[in-house]
């Protein structure tokens, strides 16, 4: 530092960034297969990024949100009478690629804003629940489609998946190492029960410990409602939708900061060259 004179040096920023956003989020499943947007929830996420050069960059995030949805929603008559419903947390770690379309480079006003494109790789917890008697119940332990019987052992899930966030944003900086960005971003998953529905019903003989004597297992694996009091989940008939996967959707407004870097003059091989020091 004694061989570096600030008046002589010359500011830059750092090629990483770190902040944070807050944002949005709203589920697309089999119990949302329209593409609702009656349960938006909050998100929120922290962030580094490392910019290889004005038109790439890689982004890793932690993120919290909350997924939700019921068929009382839905206008289909179908769906209604279904009346399935599911609650979830979502915890997420990931990493993906921004690719802008202009050169962007904060403290350049020549350059102070670009549109990107973002795709990457994320792993995400959920442990979808439903209120039951004033209690949110895991329907996952509940084994609602048979999963936990041996003849649909086949159907068991993890509370861990895979997802491939695909999306697009505009990104500005506002002052000098203080950029922002506004992104929406989908997440493909691996998984079709996130909402704890993909298949066929199993019947609800199945879920009696005792003959006829209900148990919760039995009543949230077809909570269905009939004007003749009977019941729509007879064996075999179709619950939910697997031929498609589900997703969901976030909206982040995003804040990073860029550290300001120096680099000072020195003499080396009869020559002036310059170091970085960073403050």
């Amino acid at each position: 530092m004694s061989f570096c004179v600030q008046s002589q040096a010359q500011e830059f920023f750092k090629n990483t960034e770190f902040g944070a956003g807050v944002g949005m989020s709203q589920y697309f499943g089999d119990l949302n297969p329209n593409l609702g947007f009656k349960t938006i929830h909050p998100a929120f996420t922290g962030l580094y990024k490392w910019n290889f050069n004005p038109y790439i960059s890689l982004v890793g995030s932690l993120t919290y949100t909350q997924l939700s949805y019921k068929d009382a929603y839905s206008d289909n008559p179908y769906q209604k009478t279904r009346n399935l419903a599911f609650n979830s947390q979502i915890w997420e770690a990931g990493i993906s690629g921004e690719f802008n379309f202009f050169w962007f480079e904060t403290a350049d006003f020549t350059k102070r804003w670009t549109p990107y494109l973002s795709f990457g790789l994320a792993g995400f917890y959920y442990e979808p629940t439903v209120k039951y008697g004033g209690v949110n119940v895991k329907l996952r332990t509940l084994g609602t489609e048979g999963q936990n019987m041996a003849t649909y052992k086949d159907r068991k899930y993890n509370n861990l998946a895979l997802a491939f966030p695909v999306g697009a944003g505009v990104k500005f900086w506002i002052a000098p190492g203080v950029n922002m960005s506004l992104e929406m971003v989908n997440r493909f998953t691996t998984t079709d029960y996130l909402d704890d529905v993909s298949k066929t019903y199993v019947g609800i003989d199945n879920f009696y410990i005792n003959p006829g004597v209900p148990t919760v297992s039995s009543v949230l694996q077809d909570p269905s409602i009939l004007p003749d009091g009977t019941k729509m989940g007879v064996e075999g008939k179709k619950r939910g939708d697997e031929s498609s996967i589900d997703q969901y959707f976030l909206v982040m407004l995003k804040c990073t900061f860029q550290l300001k870097t120096y680099k000072c003059p020195k003499f080396e091989n009869n020559q002036w060259s310059n170091s970085k020091v960073t403050y």
